[in-house]
């Protein structure tokens, strides 16, 4: 395994960060990033993202529904 071939660039992180500060397009772009992209380390990230974001869809739904009753 070349480790040269997995760095991302500065530019790249940048685009990515850009479009996920668009609403609407960012999620698309997580899940892009999750299972379309061929780097590991932008994958992970993608995945590392959709997870902490089912996290947080979770305990806002467990608060919700405490809060509710």
């Amino acid at each position: 395994m070349n480790f040269g071939d997995q760095v991302v660039s500065v530019k790249k992180w940048l685009l990515y960060l850009i479009l996920l500060a668009i609403p609407g397009v960012n999620i698309v772009t997580i899940f892009v990033l999750a299972f379309g992209n061929k780097n590991e380390t932008v994958r992970n990230y993608g995945k590392a993202s959709l997870l902490l974001i089912g996290i947080i869809l979770i305990l806002t739904l467990i608060i919700a529904f405490l809060g509710s009753s």
